[in-house]
């Protein structure tokens, strides 16, 4: 099978924790298909985990809330995009200081270790929160097992 790069594959579900493990995996494949290696697919998978996770636990306000995953899969690197529809304001600081200052483990246990994981496995994370407080978060993850050019 031929894959044509860059392609991209969007996915939307409601903002429930339930169907975080089958996006995840549906992410893995994906990118399996798309010849990266195992190591890469379930690294990616950790960072999809947990955008997902932060995203349906601090971005639903409502019942009905969605969560859009916008993944871009490139030769030599796979672009997340996602997007929820907004958070408290309180939720939202913490979002940005945790972007803006890296975790100390020892010192803060509870929050802000999983978004360190994601900036440790990617080449770059970027924060964007409208006027409405709609927060999207934009990750790229470079591949690791070819030679960049």
């Amino acid at each position: 099978m031929d894959i044509i790069f860059p392609y991209k594959v969007s996915v939307r579900f409601p903002g429930d924790l339930e169907y975080i493990p089958p996006i995840r995996k549906f992410v893995s494949e994906l990118l399996q298909v798309s010849n990266f290696s195992p190591k890469f697919a379930y690294r990616s998978e950790i960072i999809v985990d947990e955008i997902c996770n932060n995203a349906v636990n601090y971005g639903c306000r409502t019942s009905n809330a969605e969560i859009e995953l916008i993944c871009e899969i490139f030769e030599d690197r796979i672009e997340f995009t996602i997007n929820d529809q907004g958070s408290t304001k309180e939720n939202l600081d913490q979002l940005m200081s945790v972007i803006k200052q890296p975790i100390d483990p020892e010192k803060d246990i509870q929050h802000g270790l999983g978004l360190e994981i994601v900036r440790m496995l990617s080449e770059n994370v970027d924060v964007v929160i409208d006027e409405k407080n709609l927060t999207s978060v934009h990750i790229v993850r470079k591949r690791e097992d070819i030679e960049q050019k």
